[in-house]
């Protein structure tokens, strides 16, 4: 991995605060209980907190302050999309705020109509690859950002396009599939970078797995120092031991690849994609580790819906596949570096 001069992985100390802030309210809104209930709910979502979201300003987080969003770059909103993930939060965040790249990019009136929007809260965006590609949380959109064959993406309003409800194991994320025309659009987005917001909202999605990992490994740990077989506690089995050591290195190496590739998207360095599909392949082999860990050391119980553990174990798995898979991501690294050596050296 090359370094680059001034690189800065950690966040700068107002964006940490604000995080807190955030995980706060995900605290006090995304229990378990809440969570439970959103599933079952038409929509998979908690009502009134994407209103909550928008109030303290994290619909906003990304988006230019000249559309009176907070202007942070990705490497400072990291510790809120954590957050986000720790507490499975059920919203489409990364849907909306790739959708503001998007926009913002393109500029124009499109932007200036719906940028303003999405920082208040009253839209939600989605975007999706290809004609009848597959795109989270589209029946929640106000506008779909959607590319043709040719790469062109285009704002299609939810009206406009006809949606078919795909099945997910986690019911707290809706995916489905998207029929739509560009006759049908209200606009094009001209001059904008899809791979490079591909890579944005991939990296955000990592940020979240690390989230969910943390969560889950603090369930396992909390867990493994209560539950007691032959008259002891679990944890102080080395074989119990030893998963849970293993699971916390896991998401300590995922955690800076994380924030180098959100560096490198920030910056739009070269090494951009493949950094951002090395995240999120760590993120999601971490996260995959520590969800198959944790429903271990509970004993199954995970697996029941009335545990906690329910939750983010389906939301590590559906987040793992989504915004390409592990094993795309490790291809997608893998063909960068063969690229690289195969290069002619400039003499």
């Amino acid at each position: 991995m090359s370094v680059t001069t001034g690189m800065r992985l950690r966040p700068d100390d107002d964006a940490v605060e604000f995080a807190g802030a955030v995980r706060e309210l995900l605290d006090r809104a995304c229990d378990g209980e809440a969570l439970r209930a959103a599933w079952d709910s038409d929509d998979g979502r908690v009502p009134g907190l994407w209103k909550r979201l928008a109030e303290v300003g994290v619909t906003g987080l990304t988006v230019a302050e000249a559309h009176g969003g907070a202007g942070m770059d990705l490497t400072a909103a990291l510790p809120v999309l954590v957050a986000g993930g720790r507490a499975a939060l059920p919203e489409p965040v990364v849907e909306t705020l790739a959708g503001a790249q998007l926009l913002e990019r393109a500029g124009g009136d499109l932007a200036a109509q719906w940028l303003p929007r999405v920082v208040d809260g009253g839209a939600v965006l989605a975007l999706g690859p290809g004609p009848t590609g597959v795109v989270s949380a589209a029946e929640h959109a106000d506008l779909l950002l959607l590319s043709d064959e040719a790469g062109a993406v285009y704002a299609v309003e939810s009206g406009a396009a006809h949606l078919t409800r795909l099945p997910s194991v986690d019911t707290g994320m809706r995916l489905a599939t998207v029929e739509w025309s560009p006759a049908d659009a209200v606009g094009r987005l001209d001059g904008v970078d899809g791979p490079a917001v591909f890579d944005w909202a991939a990296v955000a999605v990592a940020a979240q797995l690390v989230g969910l990992a943390e969560a889950m490994l603090d369930m396992a740990v909390a867990y493994a120092k209560t539950r007691e077989q032959f008259g002891v506690a679990i944890g102080s089995f080395q074989a119990v031991k030893h998963q849970l050591a293993d699971a916390y290195v896991a998401t300590s190496f995922a955690r800076p690849v994380v924030a180098r590739a959100a560096w490198s998207v920030a910056r739009d360095l070269p090494s951009r994609s493949r950094d951002a599909s090395h995240a999120k392949h760590s993120a999601s082999v971490a996260a995959t580790r520590v969800a198959r860990t944790a429903l271990q050391v509970h004993g199954g119980i995970g697996y029941t819906f009335e545990h906690d553990l329910h939750v983010w174990l389906k939301r590590t798995w559906t987040l793992s596949a989504l915004w390409g898979n592990a094993q795309w991501h490790r291809d997608r690294v893998a063909r960068s570096l063969l690229a690289d050596r195969v290069a002619p050296r400039v003499p």
